[in-house]
């Protein structure tokens, strides 16, 4: 997760989004402060940054010093994923006929793109976050390395997509909090931008907070279904996350074969979790998902 949510404009009134604690990570409180050491800790402007190691050997990202984790790292441990939503973004993975370059707006602590780097040889991965002090954080206390395979670009996700002449087989959309979305990264004319930039059987899957807390939520699966002709959603297991899956064109994926590559992708990977299970329970197919919302346009 980054700090788009945080410095850019969101919705009030209608999209007004629900009074809720924490970004668009699993809902994880943090354990008492006695069980905590504070490794780093600076002041960005309006916000903080806190960077703590906890008890149970985890390093965690704040922007309160007892606010929601944002990122969540084992230092050395690459093919670790924390949060329940980082796994079950890796459904979208086992959907996409080709992962070899991969797109990420929103770096947050880095996990995603060095998890990427770690388990699918070859794949080049663009992160883009707005905020240069998150990338340094990231660099100098959360073990994230900056290299051929991994290219992170400083600035907004959209002039980035806007500008780049590159195409990528899945595109990571981590930048919505459940108390602020980038309106300018949710509405239609952004999507249409999205797709423009996906490879051929190319796809796009978004970190979005659920309807329980995000009252913007059913008007954001109707903007990804005005621009993409098939729409999917896995929900994060014991979170509100919910990992929405657009992809350029139809792919003749239903839900039991997405479980049988799901188990195979994580075979190949060698992941300490069921995927499968986690697509078994949480798969919303595509003309099933919940209806109401109107579509979001630029104003």
């Amino acid at each position: 997760m980054t700090r788009w949510a945080r410095g850019l404009g969101s919705w009030v009134g209608a999209l007004a989004l629900a009074a809720v604690v924490g970004a668009c990570v699993q809902r994880v409180a943090p354990p008492p402060a006695t069980a905590e050491r504070v490794v780093h800790h600076e002041q960005d402007g309006r916000y903080g940054i806190w960077v703590i190691d906890r008890a149970d050997g985890v390093r965690v990202l704040r922007f309160e010093r007892h606010g929601v984790d944002q990122t969540a790292v084992r230092l050395g441990d690459p093919g670790h994923l924390e949060f329940s939503y980082t796994r079950a973004l890796l459904a979208a993975f086992a959907l996409a006929p080709r992962r070899a370059r991969v797109l990420v707006v929103g770096l947050g602590g880095g996990t995603i793109p060095m998890f990427l780097r770690h388990v699918e040889p070859g794949v080049r991965v663009d992160a883009v976050e707005i905020d240069p002090v998150v990338v340094r954080v990231a660099k100098d206390y959360l073990g994230f390395v900056e290299d051929e395979a991994v290219r992170v670009h400083v600035g907004d996700g959209r002039r980035h997509l806007a500008e780049a002449q590159a195409r990528w087989d899945v595109v990571v959309l981590d930048a919505y909090g459940p108390d602020a979305i980038p309106e300018h990264l949710a509405t239609r004319e952004f999507l249409e931008l999205v797709r423009a930039r996906l490879a051929p059987g190319g796809l796009v899957v978004a970190n979005v907070w659920s309807e329980r807390f995000n009252r913007a939520y059913l008007s954001m699966l109707r903007t990804y279904e005005a621009v993409f002709p098939e729409v999917r959603v896995v929900r994060g297991r014991g979170s509100g996350s919910r990992l929405v899956m657009a992809a350029a064109a139809p792919t003749g994926v239903d839900e039991a074969a997405l479980v049988a590559r799901s188990q195979a992708l994580g075979r190949q990977w060698g992941l300490a979790f069921d995927l499968a299970r986690i697509v078994r329970e949480g798969h919303q197919a595509p003309g099933g998902l919940p209806v109401g919302g109107t579509v979001l346009r630029d104003r």
